[in-house]
C-alpha cells in the first residue's frame, strides 16, 4: 500500500513542480507529508490545517502554518501562486466553498491529489464498497470523511467559468489487497462501534464479494485546474 501511495504522490509532485510556482498553500496540510516533498523547490510553502496540534508540529519544523477551514481561507486574492489539495477533499465538508476558496487565493491555479477507484471493475466497486464502509464507521466516531468525489463533482465549483481551464488524469495500479490485513482493518473498526450488527453483515457481504470479484487497491485522481489572464 505504502508503495502504491508513493508512487501516486511522487507523479503529483512532478505535476505541481512542473509549473514552477514560487508560492505553494496546501489545504489539509496535515503533518506536512506533501510540503516536505517540494521543502527547498519553491520559495514560500505555507499549510492550512483543522488541527491546532498539526499547525503546532509544522511550525515546529519551520514552516508556515495556519489554523484555519478550507471553505474559509484567511489569505489574500492570488497570495499563492498555486493551492494544492493532497488526498483531503473527501474530508471537507463543503467542497463547493472550499475549491472556491482556493481559486480566489491562488495566482495561477490549483492542484488536486485525491483517492479515486474505477467503478466499470468489479474488483474496483467491491474495494469501493468497502471504502464507504469504512468511511461510514469514521463518521459515527467524529470524523468527516466523506465517499470520494468523481471529476465531475471536483470540477463542478468551477465548470461553467470560462476564465478556467483543467485537465485530469486517472491512475491506477492493480494490485490486489491483502485479504489478511483487510479482515484485521475491519476487526478494529467494528470495535469501534461495538461490533454493531448491521455494519457486520455488510461487511460480510463486501467479503463474500471480494472472494467472487477480487479486491484491488485504490487509484488516484490528479487534477490541474487553471486560471486564465
Amino acid at each position: 500500500m505504502a508503495d502504491i501511495f508513493d508512487n501516486y504522490r511522487d507523479e503529483f509532485r512532478a505535476r505541481v513542480l512542473g509549473g514552477r510556482p514560487r508560492s505553494i498553500l496546501e489545504v489539509g496540510s496535515g503533518d506536512g507529508a506533501f510540503l516536505k516533498t517540494v521543502q527547498g523547490e519553491v520559495g514560500r510553502l505555507a499549510g492550512l490545517e483543522p488541527s491546532g496540534e498539526a499547525v503546532d508540529a509544522l511550525r515546529a519544523e519551520g514552516f508556515e502554518a495556519v489554523q484555519g477551514s478550507a471553505e474559509r481561507l484567511p489569505f489574500a486574492d492570488g497570495e499563492f501562486d498555486v493551492v494544492v489539495f493532497s488526498f483531503t477533499p473527501h474530508h471537507i465538508g463543503d467542497w463547493n466553498a472550499a475549491l472556491s476558496e482556493a481559486m480566489r487565493v491562488a495566482r495561477n491555479g490549483v492542484e488536486i491529489l485525491d483517492v479515486w477507484y474505477d467503478d466499470t471493475v468489479a474488483d474496483q466497486r467491491t474495494a469501493h464498497e468497502f471504502d464507504r464502509w469504512l468511511k461510514a464507521i469514521d463518521r459515527r466516531t467524529g470524523m468527516v470523511h466523506f465517499d470520494t468525489l468523481s471529476p465531475a463533482e471536483l470540477l463542478a465549483p468551477v465548470i461553467g467559468r470560462r476564465d478556467v481551464t483543467y485537465d485530469y488524469v486517472c491512475r491506477r495500479i492493480g494490485s490486489s489487497q491483502n485479504m489478511d490485513e483487510t479482515l484485521e482493518v475491519a476487526r478494529t473498526y467494528l470495535s469501534k462501534v461495538d461490533n454493531d450488527a448491521e455494519l457486520s453483515r455488510a461487511f460480510d457481504q463486501i467479503i463474500t464479494a471480494a472472494h467472487r470479484d477480487g479486491m484491488t487497491d485504490e487509484g488516484c485522481i490528479q487534477m490541474t485546474i487553471e486560471k486564465g489572464s
